[in-house]
């Protein structure tokens, strides 16, 4: 259970707001986040139950005068409501948000569920920055993956005019997928970045996740080998940088400006709060989730509770792990003074003094006082290096 009261402190007298709509057309083979397929009655239901839980978490952590820096709305896929379920959800929940006048306001975007009248109902609510969940242009592995967008919808949405009143328009692919090839790879790169008006890119690796198509599969996939998937991530470095992108994470490029700040407040330990079913949250030094079903979810609320499945205390242990494992896979690196900040622990202590001096003489790591930063050597092992500092 949580506390049954708490205040918001000085750390988090601003914070990051993430709501997952956990609707889709369909489940992609890869998939293991939490959803369910679109029900209009059923997202009316949704957003009920997202105006109580926000205002249960705002009453009880007294978030009148905490400002939210960024929003961002994720899923499932968040393109899915109608253009008159994002009035309703607007006119209903954010007019009781306290909101930052250079707030950073995220929609994710499935191409199949695009269209410029949404586009406009977005802008109209506040939102400044778009990703297209783009994946790939090849068809063949679209269609491997589950995709319900083609090619041809994708590169429809990408060349739409009205994506250029955005602020930033970001691209998700995924690479090292089923029977993907260097050059399929390179093809939907080339393709992705000759739109003038993308400014972020994340290149997420397939992840193989248990309970998924693809986990149950797995032993059947044409999956590209290691040596081929370590190739095509220098080649995505190269093309980016190539156009004037930087790689400020290991999966994510960005042109000087247009970083992801809702990403970085994650990898910062910085306060968010999480807000819908299977979301989480964070105020140190608790961290807590919802429960990952959308039925349960909306009884919970309509009887007046908060839908928490799970909480934790993270203690210094943990915090250490997950500041070397997030900070190092940035380019900006870990601050070492940062680090004695939240863990009470000197970074550069001897247990592991000796494997950071190895990797600044390999030329994996590199330190300017306060910041121990992986070059691009580095990145590439990124979380090997990490577990090797726990």
């Amino acid at each position: 259970m949580l506390f049954e009261s708490q205040t918001i402190n000085k750390q988090t007298s601003s914070l990051s707001l993430y709501i997952h709509f956990p609707f889709c057309i369909k489940k992609c083979r890869y998939c293991d986040f939490y959803s369910v397929p679109y029900d209009s009655s059923l997202v009316d239901d949704f957003i009920k139950a997202v105006y109580r839980e926000w205002e249960r978490i705002r009453q009880k952590y007294a978030l009148d005068d905490t400002v939210i820096k960024t929003i961002f709305y994720g899923g499932g896929t968040p393109s899915i409501l109608s253009s008159q379920q994002w009035q309703v959800f607007h006119s209903q929940i954010i007019s009781t948000m306290n909101i930052a006048a250079d707030v950073e306001w995220t929609i994710e975007c499935n191409p199949e569920s695009f269209t410029e009248e949404k586009a406009e109902a977005w802008l109209t609510s506040g939102v400044n920055r778009l990703t297209v969940g783009v994946q790939s242009l090849n068809n063949r592995e679209l269609g491997c993956m589950g995709r319900a967008h083609d090619a041809d919808r994708a590169l429809g949405v990408l060349g739409n005019q009205v994506l250029k009143k955005f602020k930033s328009v970001g691209v998700d692919i995924m690479y090292g997928v089923p029977g993907q090839s260097l050059a399929s790879l390179e093809q939907t790169l080339e393709l992705v970045l000759s739109f003038d008006g993308i400014n972020h890119i994340s290149a997420y690796e397939l992840t193989i996740a248990e309970y998924t198509p693809f986990g149950r599969h797995k032993n059947i996939l044409p999956l590209p080998s290691e040596d081929l998937v370590f190739e095509m991530t220098g080649s995505i470095l190269r093309h980016a940088r190539k156009l004037g992108f930087e790689q400020y994470e290991v999966s994510n490029y960005a042109k000087p400006g247009f970083e992801c700040r809702h990403n970085k407040a994650y990898w910062s330990h910085l306060p968010y709060i999480g807000i819908g079913p299977s979301a989480h949250s964070y105020i140190h030094p608790q961290r807590f989730s919802n429960i990952k079903d959308i039925d349960g979810y909306i009884n919970s609320l309509s009887q007046g509770n908060l839908p928490v499945e799970f909480t934790e205390i993270i203690d210094t242990q943990k915090i250490e792990h997950e500041m070397i494992f997030l900070r190092l896979r940035t380019r900006e690196g870990l601050d070492e003074n940062r680090f004695y900040e939240l863990t009470g622990t000197t970074f550069n202590n001897p247990k592991r003094v000796k494997i950071l001096a190895e990797m600044i003489d390999s030329k994996h790591l590199e330190y300017t006082a306060p910041w121990w930063k992986l070059t691009d050597k580095g990145m590439l092992f990124a979380d090997g290096i990490a577990a090797k500092l726990y």
